[in-house]
């Protein structure tokens, strides 16, 4: 079955390879925005995560969960502000 969580995670990845085919093809300021919104979604995924693990078994724990999404909010916030300062210029 298909959830939230799924979709999420096929969103971001998708999103994610749209940015790197638009960094190899020289748009790098919209490549970084893709890069930026693809961890933002992997931001939510991870959210969503956290919460279905604390009442369900799952691969990982809740705790890998909020290390992933640490990651990706860090994520978030290294390439929007790398794509901000490529728009600027």
């Amino acid at each position: 079955m298909i959830g939230t969580r799924s979709v999420l995670a096929v969103m971001a990845g998708g999103v994610m390879v749209t940015a790197i085919v638009a960094l190899r093809s020289g748009r790098k300021s919209t490549g970084l925005w893709l890069l930026a919104a693809g961890f933002f979604i992997a931001s939510l995924w991870s959210g969503l995560s956290i919460a279905w693990t604390r009442n369900n078994p799952g691969m990982l724990s809740s705790d890998s969960h909020l290390l992933l999404g640490s990651t990706a909010v860090a994520g978030t916030i290294y390439y929007g502000m790398l794509a901000r300062e490529a728009t600027s210029d």
